[in-house]
């Protein structure tokens, strides 16, 4: 009993710190002004339609490449292999690259972090 009453002590206290000081109520110095209509721009329109038509045309394209490789593969597959190679070429570059700077970047802080501790101890 002792201990609850302890408890619910502290949570009242801890409230009453937590709670911000009541101020009165004091009038806006100008009233608000609420608008209920924003007018759109025409050139927040024709971006919008831009990215809808950049987005369906890739979609379009995108269905032809798929069913010109799935020709390709059935026919010719070492031509498909050859395809693959030059498509995938730009990814493997730039997953090198990625991997090269990420590791000269963990080589720089690692020098750091090497010359820091060995002048402080």
């Amino acid at each position: 009993m002792k201990t609850t009453l302890i408890l619910l002590l502290a949570l009242m206290t801890a409230f009453a710190f937590a709670m911000p000081a009541r101020q009165p109520f004091r009038k806006p110095l100008k009233p608000a002004r609420v608008e209920t209509h924003h007018p759109v721009s025409w050139k927040t329109v024709a971006a919008g339609g831009a990215a809808a038509g950049t987005v369906i045309a890739a979609y379009k394209i995108s269905d032809g490449i798929e069913e010109g490789m799935k020709i390709a593969a059935r026919e010719k597959p070492e031509a498909f292999t050859d395809s693959l190679s030059v498509l995938t070429w730009p990814v493997r570059w730039a997953a090198f690259i990625l991997f090269l700077i990420s590791g000269c970047w963990l080589w720089k802080k690692w020098l750091e972090h090497e010359t820091n501790s060995t002048t402080k101890g």
